[in-house]
């Protein structure tokens, strides 16, 4: 050991040094460091032996050797040397040193923020180990700078008097440590240095990872593969599995593997459901993790404060079975910005039922700007975008899908439909049925909540649809509109919709609204109105306008609300006119007599006006000699004939004063060449074309007379329908035999359309002021039956 010794006030802030004399000596005590005493200023001074001191504060007493006066040495020239090259070494290590203490120094650090976040994790009975090692060690520090023993001998000290209760410690503290030992106390120091404060918790039970299943990839990964396929499979389900798949005569994978005990498993299956607990939640039960776990920091919201500015639709995902045995859904929409709520019940979600829905949002709140509906097949069909394209600006489309399965990009609807699902248990509690056997009636309302909103399920509600209906409006507008709501800013929804309402965009007609809404029957919606009304879906709708449109196609339209009640708006024209609302008597309760008197009275006045002005147009006209007129056109085009004297109604001809005028023609007539000879023949050859085809009169050419001979020698008319006929020929079957043709006419039409043959006759016996009788079923000398 060499001589060279230093005082505590030498070594006060140097590296490793407390900063003043009193720590230094207090440091010294604590390390048991060795000094020599010696008489000084006032009494005795320690010296203290450099060697024993640390590596970093012996190289800065080398450093400044010319500034410290090391006491007890005289230094000659060859010290001088030695003390320069130790300065220089010491330099060296001082500046290692001084960087490997910055390291540790980071280090220990960021062990003790590790720990610290660590610390707060630990279980109960690991903290309070932690806990209460760190108290004993801290009562240990205090111990040891009191005492002045060197620290191997404080640490024995301590751990005796410790065990025999010397050591005051809280009762906790000495529950947890009854006894403690100078290797324990050494031990815990260490480990605080190292690990920080959840060192001092201990490493109790396996290490992780090292089970018998996690060390058997095969084992593990079935496991896992289990326990997604069957979320619900118990321990012991999962046993059975790992016993048909690895163990046995018919195992399929039989590999020697080591199967873990039961409660081994029990284990591993319950930390791993701990750890997998989100995911886990998301295959089993997606609705939930989108409730409870799906983050929603922001806010769908955030930008939407007008009426109309943005609207939601959905429908709920499970239906409800009402008192008429049918399957309803209710389908919502809501305005964001004022979360002003429509409901609207309907058999099904499907595009109808949602028209019936935006034309309700239309009347009551106005057009919208945009509109967020999912992609399914009653929004995304070609009948409602056809509907929110007509509402869009030029080049804009309103309507928006969300993506598939992703119902919370329109969450405010969604949340709606749940408000109201629970609100429908509380208040219709009575009317909700159940049929499962093995719950009580309480159990099953509620759950009827989370069933209505869970696709698939179907709910008994004993309600017509009709009360229900009513209910949704009263619960909208009495309920859910004079709430305060909190993303109003604790305003009612009606509250904030009256401050929009002046500056919403309208649509004034509600027939425009029906032309856009409502959704054709098939065939595009065109039907012929008959004598009995449009026909459609085994009804007879019927209006006194539609008697001006009998034997004329019109276009149909379901009631956007209630097509189902028996009401339909009809449409005509090429510019789509509204004709009327036309209605089936047997399902409105509509006086059908009265309908049928009305529209008697106004197609006679009509066809009379009709026929009078007609009338009076043709005798303005002059089309009489029509035919006489078209012929002399023609040759006249043919540059043949100049003039063609007007025809004769009644001239006789015969074949002999044909043969006659043909010579004196022939006799007179100047010579011609082959050319002119052949352009006549033409115009003889058309103008015996046009008498051929021309609308006899009477028995004037041969097609009048077939068609006479025909009728039995009565004119038959020309018909504009096959109804026409049918009304004619039995109106002749009162008066004459029909004809074979004529009677097979009839038998077809009969058995073609039984209803108009049997109203064709129904009409005629009114019309002819005798009782209504049926029209004979067989006419003597026809061919059919009538």
């Amino acid at each position: 050991m060499s001589a060279a010794r230093v005082t505590a006030a030498q070594l006060a802030g140097l590296p490793d040094m407390p900063a003043d004399k009193s720590g230094v000596i207090r440091r010294a005590t604590a390390a048991g460091w060795t000094f020599d005493e010696e008489p000084g200023r006032g009494g005795k001074r320690r010296l203290y032996h450099v060697d024993q001191l640390p590596a970093a504060t012996r190289a800065a007493l080398a450093w400044h050797q010319n500034k410290v006066v090391v006491a007890g040495t005289v230094p000659d020239a060859a010290a001088k040397r030695e003390q320069h090259q130790a300065a220089q070494a010491g330099q060296v290590e001082g500046a290692r040193l001084a960087l490997r203490g910055g390291l540790e120094k980071a280090a220990a650090g960021a062990r003790q923020q590790t720990s610290l976040r660590q610390a707060a994790t630990l279980a109960p009975a690991a903290q309070a180990r932690m806990d209460s090692r760190l108290a004993v060690v801290r009562a240990f520090e205090a111990y040891a700078s009191a005492c002045g023993l060197p620290v191997h001998q404080a640490r024995i000290a301590f751990a005796l008097s410790y065990n025999d209760g010397g050591i005051e410690v809280p009762e906790l503290v000495r529950t947890e440590v009854p006894r403690t030992s100078d290797s324990s106390i050494e031990r815990w120091q260490a480990a605080l240095r190292k690990g920080g404060i959840t060192a001092l918790a201990g490493a109790y039970g396996n290490r992780a990872g090292s089970g018998c299943i996690d060390t058997q990839p095969a084992l593990q990964e079935f496991v896992k593969a289990m326990l997604v396929q069957h979320p619900h499979a118990r321990a012991g389900q999962v046993m059975q599995g790992l016993r048909a798949r690895f163990t046995g005569p018919h195992a399929v994978m039989a590999q020697g593997l080591e199967l873990p005990s039961l409660r081994t498993l029990e284990r591993w299956i319950g930390a791993w459901r701990e750890a997998n607990a989100e995911v886990l939640l998301a295959l089993t039960n997606p609705d939930a993790w989108k409730n409870q776990r799906m983050a929603a920091f922001g806010s769908a919201s955030d930008g939407i404060t007008e009426l109309n500015q943005l609207w939601e639709l959905d429908s709920t995902p499970g239906d409800l079975l009402l008192a008429d045995g049918k399957r309803y859904t209710i389908i919502g929409g809501i305005d964001v910005g004022t979360r002003w709520m429509r409901l609207v019940v309907a058999p099904t979600s499907k595009a109808t039922a949602v028209a019936a829905l935006v034309r309700r949002m239309l009347l009551d709140m106005g057009v919208p700007r945009q509109v967020k509906t999912d992609n399914g097949a009653d929004y995304a069909s070609l009948h409602i975008r056809r509907v929110f394209a007509a509402l869009s600006e030029p080049g804009e489309d309103m309507q928006q899908f969300c993506p598939p399965f992703q119902p919370w990009h329109k969450p405010h609807i969604e949340r709606g439909l749940g408000t109201f699902s629970h609100d429908l248990v509380e208040l219709c509690g009575g009317y909700i049925g159940h049929n499962v056997a093995d719950r009580s009636a309480i159990e099953a309302r509620k759950s009827f909540a989370d069933r209505l909103m869970t696709r698939g399920e179907t709910v008994e509600l004993r309600m017509t649809p009709a009360d229900l209906q009513a209910f949704c409006d009263r619960w909208s507008d009495d309920v859910y509109m004079h709430n305060p709501h909190a993303g109003l800013g604790g305003k009612t929804p009606f509250e904030v919709a009256a401050r929009g309402c002046a500056e919403r965009r309208v649509i004034d007609d509600e027939h425009t609204l029906d032309i856009l809404l409502a959704e054709a029957p098939g065939n595009g919606g065109r039907r012929t109105v008959g004598k009995k009304g449009i026909r459609l879906d085994d009804a007879h709708f019927i209006a006194p306008e539609l008697e001006a449109w009998v034997g004329r196609e019109v276009f149909v339209r379901y009631d956007a609300i209630h097509h189902d009640l028996g009401t339909v708006y009809v449409f005509g024209g090429d510019d789509m006119a509204f004709i009327c609302k036309a209605e089936a008597p047997e399902r409105t309760g509509m006086d059908r007599r009265e309908v049928a008197i009305k529209a008697k009275a106004m197609q006679t006045a009509r066809v009379q006006a009709e026929r009078k002005a007609l009338k009076a147009a043709a005798k303005k006209v002059g089309t009489d000699q029509i035919v006489d007129e078209i012929l002399r056109q023609r040759a006249a085009e043919a540059g043949k004939l100049a003039t063609l004297a007007p025809r004769r109604a009644s001239a006789h001809e015969s074949a002999g004063v044909q043969a006659a005028a043909a010579a004196a023609q022939a006799a007179t007539a100047p010579t011609r060449s082959t050319a002119d000879m052949a352009d006549l023949a033409a115009v003889q050859q058309a103008r015996a074309r046009i008498e051929a085809e021309a609308v006899p009169t009477g028995n004037a050419n041969d097609l009048a007379a077939q068609r006479t001979a025909r009728a039995g020698g009565v004119t038959t008319p020309i018909f504009e329908s096959l109804a026409q006929r049918v009304d004619w020929l039995l109106r002749q079957a009162r008066v004459r035999e029909l004809g074979a043709e004529e009677a097979d006419c009839l038998a077809q039409f009969k058995r073609a359309q039984p209803a108009s043959y049997r109203r064709i006759a129904e009409l005629i016996a009114e019309q002819l002021g005798t009782e209504q009788e049926k029209a004979p079923d067989r006419v003597q000398g026809g061919s059919g039956a009538v």
